[in-house]
């Protein structure tokens, strides 16, 4: 686990300016760190699983503006959408949640400019996380959906990218609607995470319309994204399903009755999209429980 993660931050080092990581110990950051946070006029802060520390770096508008061009290597007006929507995503899969000075027309977010603060969240590729998942869901020849449920940054994602891979590996064929590209983190195309040996993706694309793509082109038995969080999204599930595709997704929510609450998972639910739900919870030392629920709905 330690390599994989310290090859996560080794490929962010070669982005980001290397004054953020004056006098920190790299061995020990390879191995805990799950988030970088920048915060304008502050010292940079580095999470790790059961606290942080604080770097020595300080973040003044100069190394605001380097970390923006170091992570989007050198190509930030090409990601000026996904930065108005407060994130993008870096090579290797790492998401980069942003906030700043908004400039709004009409009521509406029109550019994000005069970067303030960042939230690098470091991609990890945990094989062998999903093991219980697949022992108690998967293994007695079930064939339904799954629903991965927690609150953000708790490990939703990891799970996906390691249960894919598994039933993969494992004999199923299997797609991967990957909006944001954090599932598995392509670049130029191929994936750079572990993602399973009869596994394609389509990577970037709206989910809704990646999903119903890659039903139509690629006949996967297995759908699986990150995050499902409109109506449309829901609906290209359950047309997959109706299509004979099974679907593992993720939503944030405490709890079945949480994510009951709000509209769109309550209709995929309902539609029979999903038989099991998962639900990750984080301990103060930042170790991750799950909870597995047969769903009766």
């Amino acid at each position: 686990m330690a390599n994989a993660e310290t090859n996560a931050l080794v490929g962010l080092r070669k982005l980001l300016p290397k004054e953020l990581f004056y006098n920190t110990d790299m061995d020990m950051l390879g191995a805990e760190c799950e988030e970088i946070r920048i915060r304008a006029g502050r010292n940079v802060r580095f999470v790790l699983r059961g606290g942080e520390i604080a770097g020595s770096a300080v973040a003044t508008p100069k190394l605001c503006r380097d970390v923006l061009e170091g992570l989007s290597e050198h190509s930030a007006p090409a990601i000026e959408n996904e930065l108005k929507e407060g994130f993008f995503t870096a090579r290797g899969g790492c998401r980069v949640g942003v906030c700043g000075q908004m400039y709004t027309k009409n009521g509406l977010c029109e550019r994000l400019w005069q970067i303030s603060g960042f939230n690098i969240r470091i991609a990890r590729q945990i094989k062998g996380c999903a093991d219980r998942i697949i022992r108690e869901v998967y293994s007695c020849g079930n064939a339904g959906g799954l629903l991965v449920l927690s609150i953000p940054g708790a490990g939703k994602t990891t799970l996906l990218r390691d249960a894919v891979r598994q039933l993969s590996d494992g004999g199923m064929s299997a797609a991967v609607a990957d909006e944001r590209g954090e599932i598995a983190a392509c670049y130029m195309g191929a994936p750079t995470l572990d993602v399973g040996e009869r596994t394609d993706v389509m990577d970037m694309c709206p989910k809704a319309e990646g999903i119903r793509k890659l039903v139509r082109s690629m006949s996967p038995r297995l759908i699986v994204t990150d995050e499902i969080g409109t109506r449309e999204e829901a609906d290209a599930l359950l047309d997959a399903k109706n299509c004979g595709a099974i679907a593992i997704a993720s939503a944030h929510a405490t709890s079945v009755e949480d994510a009951l609450r709000r509209e769109h998972i309550r209709a995929l639910m309902e539609g029979g999209c999903f038989t099991h739900a998962a639900i990750i919870t984080r301990r103060a030392d930042g170790a991750r429980d799950i909870a597995i629920e047969k769903l009766t709905l």
